[in-house]
């Protein structure tokens, strides 16, 4: 049996949206760094002591560090302004998707602490995000990372060591933007700061927003859905459009290759099968949340018993 097509189309409608966000938040970034680089052009090279083309190794020009350091701190107060903004949203809408999905596979029977639970999940899970009222929470999760000074550190670094070698002004303009935006298919200095959380955080929340949820009802089973693409993952070819039991989860840290079964015509990527793929049973890793890892676009549809048992008759056993 196929999972009902109410459910699966809710699936569908509320990962598109995830993945809409997911690259807005990419392309806002994307955006923002062509400021920082713009700024520090217009804010820093007119005052930095150059000749001959070169700039000079003078104590004028290490003082300007603090030029550089005041127009870093400007920038990143507008740009997690505007960051912000979007996550704030895009969460919102996310637990909103969410609520409607319990409430088709609940097909209207809501328990009368249905909106309690709803509301209390939702201010949970931002409180764990570090959100309250659309604001960052002091010492949170977001809160940190958007304090986070590692580019302007890199950025004072990198200047310094023009000023030292008395670089090529057209030269540290060149390096400045290759760190800044990218080169030749490279991450810009913020597109990789985000990637080490920011692109999955909208997943992550859909995730850990569902799991308490499920919890919260005594959801057992669950739906990996998310469909399949050329660089999917062996671990999610394995697990896509399946039925599978929490219980089943927890020995995903442990999962290897050679334990999945998979859609005719696909060849397992990893070479040697019996490896715990890098991408699973990390520190910290969750399976009901970070699911096939960093990255991963599937999410888990919850279900209740009747609809797992038809889709998997062999969990009655």
């Amino acid at each position: 049996m196929k999972l009902p097509r109410r459910i699966a189309d809710i699936l569908k409608k509320k990962q598109a949206f995830i993945d809409s966000q997911r690259d807005k938040l990419e392309s806002t970034v994307i955006r923002l760094q062509s400021r920082l680089f713009d700024d520090i052009l217009s804010e820093l090279l007119p005052e930095l002591d150059i000749k001959d083309g070169f700039i000079q190794d003078t104590a004028k020009n290490y003082r300007l560090m603090s030029v550089l350091d005041k127009t870093y701190k400007d920038f990143t107060v507008y740009s997690n302004s505007v960051v912000l903004g979007q996550i704030v949203k895009g969460t919102a809408k996310i637990a909103e998707l969410s609520e409607n999905y319990f409430q088709i596979i609940m097909s209207g029977n809501l328990p009368e602490r249905f909106d309690k639970i709803i509301k209390s999940t939702t201010k949970m899970i931002n409180l764990r995000m570090g959100l309250d009222g659309g604001k960052l929470v002091s010492g949170g999760y977001l809160k940190s990372f958007f304090e986070s000074n590692t580019v302007g550190t890199e950025l004072k670094e990198m200047t310094a060591k023009a000023v030292t070698s008395n670089m090529d002004k057209k030269e540290y303009i060149k390096l400045l933007r290759d760190k800044i935006t990218g080169y030749e298919g490279k991450s810009g200095i913020s597109e990789r700061q985000y990637q080490r959380f920011a692109y999955d955080l909208y997943q992550q929340y859909d995730a850990a927003y569902n799991k308490s949820i499920g919890n919260e009802f005594g959801y057992k089973y669950f739906v990996y859905q998310g469909g399949l693409i050329g660089d999917s993952r062996d671990f999610c070819a394995a697990h896509n459009n399946k039925v599978w039991s929490i219980e089943e989860a927890e020995s995903w840290a442990e999962w290897t290759p050679s334990k999945g079964e998979y859609p005719a015509g696909y060849e397992v990527k990893q070479k040697d099968i019996y490896a715990v793929p890098s991408y699973l049973g990390y520190p910290g890793y969750d399976p009901l949340i970070d699911r096939g890892g960093y990255n991963c676009r599937h999410a888990l549809g919850w279900i209740p018993d009747d609809i797992a048992f038809d889709m998997r008759p062999d969990l009655k056993e």
